[in-house]
């Protein structure tokens, strides 16, 4: 059988290498003052309608009450609610949050003229969302290299590894249709719990996502009205009930890997939507850190790593293939079990 070990984990045809970004920073909170653009779709909406349809976090008695305020402006002057937009408009608001903790560490392992590509850590989301504002990956890459780089696509907040990113639109334009395409190629590395019956298996489940209506927002197997989804796996290594497993999604759902593994009998170790048996799951939603939860997740985040990305490059249409090591949470979990067989 073939070890993880063995894998090359190279950067590509650039072999840069070098440290961005502070580790485990925390926020002590207060105001956070933000900028958005009104895009070509809110046209002639008012202010109180595209704060309202736009930013769905608040309910339209908030925005009234921030907008009574005098806190919220369109192109530098105080807004009110009837005050009519334009596309590329700028509107701005301040928010009062204190954002997650996050490790802003990041290795840059791919850099040309049109790509970035760097390796991110395992607790920091890539985008706005929730909470996290401007504790992301992108804002954080942007405020170092001083430029508007774009995402090309997303990792869960958990996931670490590979990362590209657009310096420009038209980079970022190509690179969307080649995922959307399927010409990306993309291998992950997982942790998971149990062994295989099989060292290569596929799983061709179809996927559906459930909103947030529900106490945890995820994605289900649904063969009836569930888009398709393909994965295969390849087991790398065994050891001491455990499973380092390559997985490949041919498709791009929503936590694919995460719940093709479920399904398939080896969840994913440190998975804190796919991995906990459901009263292990009702004991979370009431109690994040319920001692017996923690310990059936044996890590703090889910042991999911991409590991390499392989595509067309975007202005030449060179082959390009970028890679990640795995990060130092996932390879002392090894260390340290293998040290039990």
């Amino acid at each position: 059988m073939l070890s993880w070990n063995s894998i090359p984990f190279s950067c590509g045809h650039v072999g840069v290498w070098y440290r961005r970004g502070m580790s485990h920073t925390a926020d002590t909170g207060g105001p956070i003052r933000l900028k958005t653009k009104v895009h070509h779709p809110y046209r002639g909406r008012t202010v109180l309608e595209f704060l309202c349809e736009r930013f769905k976090y608040h309910p339209r008695e908030t925005w009234l009450e921030r907008l009574a305020s005098g806190s919220i402006r369109l192109n530098g002057r105080v807004a009110s609610p009837d005050t009519v937009v334009e596309a590329d408009d700028t509107v701005e608001y301040e928010i009062d949050i204190v954002e997650p903790e996050v490790d802003f560490g990041y290795d840059i392992v791919h850099e040309d003229a049109d790509l970035i590509a760097v390796s991110k850590s395992g607790n920091i989301p890539v985008h706005a969302s929730g909470n996290y504002i401007t504790h992301t990956l992108i804002a954080r890459v942007r405020e170092d290299l001083g430029e508007k780089v774009h995402l090309c696509h997303r990792l869960d907040r958990e996931t670490s590894g590979v990362v590209l990113l657009a310096r420009n639109v038209e980079a970022r334009r190509e690179m969307g249709r080649a995922f959307e395409d399927g010409r990306v190629g993309k291998s992950y590395i997982a942790v998971a719990r149990g062994e295989p019956a099989d060292d290569s298996f596929e799983c061709t489940r179809a996927l559906r996502k459930i909103g947030k209506q529900h106490p945890i927002p995820r994605t289900v197997i649904d063969d009836r009205v569930g888009k398709p989804a393909r994965t295969t796996f390849r087991v790398l290594e065994r050891f001491d009930g455990f499973s380092v497993i390559k997985a490949s999604p041919e498709t791009g759902r929503t936590n694919q890997v995460r719940v093709h593994l479920e399904v398939s009998g080896c969840p994913i170790v440190g998975d804190k939507t796919y991995g906990l048996p459901a009263r292990l799951l009702r004991k979370m939603v009431a109690d994040a850190g319920d001692p017996e939860v923690r310990a059936h997740l044996i890590l703090p985040r889910h042991a999911l790593h991409h590991a390499r990305m392989r595509f067309a490059h975007p202005t030449t249409g060179a082959p390009t293939e970028i890679g990640a090591p795995l990060p130092g949470d996932m390879r002392a979990f090894l260390e340290e079990r293998r040290g039990r067989v």
